[in-house]
């Protein structure tokens, strides 16, 4: 089997590319994340791994076997790695948006989100209260790499739909009637609801600007974490992450 040991390949230069550019294909280099890609049935392109770790990686995860392996040099991970420590394996995996469709229970709609830790902490707080559909509206882009590694594999449990406006948004709302929740500094006090909510999806803004106020007319109730101490704001990903704990609980 053919060894490619330099940076210059072809191959080796598309893949940094597709690391860079974060769209439609996942860059992955933890093998538990490569298996959890694998299990959700995702389509893989290739899978690069280090001549050194071959036999280590194969026997450790044999599910590599069935996936179409290219045999690297080792520098050539270390060029392609963004970790310290790199695993010996780097996979390419396709991950096309999912056709808009309607929310399946209850779900999520971030407005102009960029911070890729705060979106990927949001993936992880909804699988675990079942908020299954998450609403992107010109947020970064999910297959950021600071994305994929915050989420920590709960990405493939989530169906995640991107629109590239807030117009696009307020359009497909109105179509379908869907129940929205806001969270604002202006709103009622979050911990005073205390009646199950059925079928709505909780609205989070931008980091700085918060919703904007086309999305906040849409809003069937706007609500507010309580702050003490004169702390003025949470982030959003422990703001959505609070509410959707709280109100989940409810139910």
């Amino acid at each position: 089997m053919e060894i490619i040991t330099s940076v210059k390949n072809p191959l080796v230069v598309q893949t940094k590319k597709i690391r860079d550019e974060a769209k439609d294909k996942l860059f992955l280099e933890n093998p538990k994340l490569i298996n959890e890609a694998y299990i959700s049935n995702l389509n893989f392109d290739y899978v690069l791994v280090s001549k050194d770790k071959y036999d280590i990686l194969l026997q450790k995860f044999s599910f590599l076997s069935k996936l179409k392996i290219i045999l690297v040099g080792e520098n050539v991970i270390e060029h392609l790695s963004e970790t310290k420590k790199p695993q010996g394996v780097i996979a390419i995996v396709n991950y096309s948006q999912k056709q808009l469709s309607i929310p399946q229970g209850n779900f999520i709609v971030l407005e102009n989100l960029q911070d890729p830790g705060n979106l990927g902490t949001i993936i992880r707080s909804a699988k675990g209260t079942n908020f299954k559909d998450i609403y992107l509206i010109n947020c970064v882009n999910y297959c950021n790499q600071k994305v994929v590694r915050s989420a920590m594999g709960n990405l493939f449990d989530v169906n995640l739909y991107t629109l590239s406006s807030t117009e696009e948004f307020v359009d497909f709302a109105n179509k379908n009637k869907l129940n929205l929740l806001v969270a604002d500094m202006s709103g009622e006090n979050l911990f005073k609801i205390n009646s199950p909510l059925s079928n709505y999806g909780v609205i989070i803004g931008n980091e700085g600007n918060g919703v904007s106020e086309q999305l906040k007319t849409l809003a069937n109730k706007i609500v507010s974490i309580p702050m003490k101490n004169g702390l003025e704001s949470l982030n959003a990903g422990v703001s959505c992450s609070i509410i959707i704990y709280y109100l989940d609980n409810l139910n």
